[in-house]
């Protein structure tokens, strides 16, 4: 279940690291731009984070990892 209260806007890098401290794995390299792709290594299915991170692409975000088996919740507790 999505947190009631999300920031508006959210840094790339930190909730990167959240989502990597709840078990998935970053992949920056890849090509010439800023996204970031977060791999679930139980399916393999991966999240794009891109570089403006507001409150509806946040929410879309954490639906998708909880979609996957995650938490939302315990994500933004890391953030």
């Amino acid at each position: 279940m999505l947190p009631p209260n999300l920031p508006s806007d959210i840094s790339q890098k930190r909730l990167a690291k959240a989502f990597e401290k709840v078990g998935f794995i970053l992949d920056v390299s890849g090509g010439k731009g800023g996204h970031y792709k977060l791999i679930d290594p139980r399916t393999k299915k991966f999240i794009t984070l891109q570089n403006n991170i507001f409150k509806h692409v946040l929410k879309d975000k954490l639906k998708q990892a909880e979609e996957l088996g995650y938490n939302a919740a315990e994500i933004m507790d890391k953030y």
